[in-house]
């Protein structure tokens, strides 16, 4: 295919990835992707412009945090599944 942009840089601010592995867009609403950061233990949300939304999670096994977030999907009502690798499990948003 034909090359047409990119986004991200490395690091761990505010729109910077570290180790992505997974990632889905919210076409039935909001047409945001959604990024599953290993490296930051966090879900980053960009525009489909690469601008950046918001981040959500941090590193641990609490209910708002994850261990390694993997790969993630969006069912047909909308909710996001995250498989959060380390902590053995699928988290439900």
């Amino acid at each position: 295919g034909k090359f047409v942009g990119q986004f991200g840089t490395e690091g761990s601010g505010p729109g910077q990835l570290n180790r992505p592995l997974g990632i889905t867009i919210d076409i039935a609403a909001t047409g945001l992707v959604y990024v599953s950061e290993w490296g930051n233990n966090r879900i980053s949300v960009f525009t489909s412009d690469g601008v950046f939304v918001r981040k959500f999670g941090s590193k641990g096994s609490n209910i708002d945090q994850f261990n390694d977030p993997f790969g993630l999907a969006f069912d047909k009502n909308g909710l996001l599944y995250v498989c959060d690798h380390y902590n053995s499990r699928l988290v439900v948003y």
